[in-house]
C-alpha cells in the first residue's frame, strides 16, 4: 500500500531553521515507507479567497490557480506534515494563503458531517513543525500557529498526531541542535506509522 504524505512547506527559506527541520522530517517518513511529495509554499501561484461563498454552492472555488491541484493532493494524502517559522505569533502567509484557500474542503468536509454525522477530528495523521527565534517556547509562541493547524485540520480531515516546536533559532539554529532534528526525525517516522 501507497501511504502519501503531502509537507507543506510553509517558509520562504528553503534551507532555513524551518526548512532542515522539515528535510528530517520527511526523511523519517521516507524511511518508514512514505511517498512524500514537499509543497514550498512560497512558489505558488494562487489567489487569496475572497469570501465570496462560491465554494458552498459550486462544490469548488471559482480560481482555478495552483490550488486546484493542491486541493487535489489533499484529498488523496494519506498524511501531511506541516512547517512553518512562526511569524507575529502565526503561521507564515504563505502557508495561511493556502490554509484560507481550503475553505471549499471545509464547505465539502461540513456538509458530510451533517449529513452522514461524524467528529470534526479528522482520520488522516498529521506533524506540526514549527519554528521561533524567540526563546520562550514554553509561552505562547506556538500556541497560535497551532490552533490555526487543527483547524486546518478539520478542513483536510487531519488529526495531529506529532508536533515538533524548535524555539530560541535565531540564538541557537536548527543545525546546532542534533536532538531537535532527531526528535523532527522519529517524528516522521512515527507520522508515516500512524498511517490505517
Amino acid at each position: 500500500m501507497t501511504k502519501k504524505v503531502i509537507a507543506l512547506a510553509g517558509s520562504p527559506r528553503k534551507r532555513g531553521n524551518t526548512g532542515l527541520l522539515l528535510e528530517a522530517a520527511v526523511k523519517g517518513a521516507r524511511e518508514a515507507g512514505g511517498e512524500v511529495d514537499v509543497v514550498y509554499t512560497n512558489s505558488l501561484k494562487i489567489r487569496p479567497c475572497q469570501g465570496c461563498n462560491s465554494c458552498a454552492k459550486l462544490a469548488g472555488c471559482i480560481y482555478q490557480d495552483d490550488m486546484t491541484g493542491l486541493i487535489e493532493a489533499f484529498k488523496a494524502a494519506d498524511a501531511f506534515i506541516v512547517s512553518s517559522p512562526v511569524y507575529f505569533g502565526s503561521v507564515s502567509a504563505q502557508l495561511k494563503l493556502v490554509i484560507d484557500r481550503c475553505q471549499s474542503l471545509w464547505m465539502q468536509r461540513q456538509k458530510t458531517l451533517q449529513q452522514q454525522g461524524g467528529s470534526l477530528v479528522g482520520k488522516k495523521p498529521g506533524l506540526f513543525l514549527a519554528t521561533s527565534g524567540h526563546p520562550n517556547h514554553k509561552g505562547t509562541r506556538f500556541n497560535s500557529s497551532l490552533e490555526v493547524v487543527k483547524i486546518f485540520g478539520y478542513a483536510v480531515d487531519m488529526r495531529l498526531v506529532g508536533t515538533v516546536f524548535a524555539a530560541d533559532t535565531d540564538r541557537i539554529p536548527v543545525t546546532e541542535d542534533s536532538p531537535l532534528l532527531l526528535e523532527a526525525y522519529q517524528a516522521g517516522r512515527k507520522l508515516v506509522e500512524a498511517i490505517k
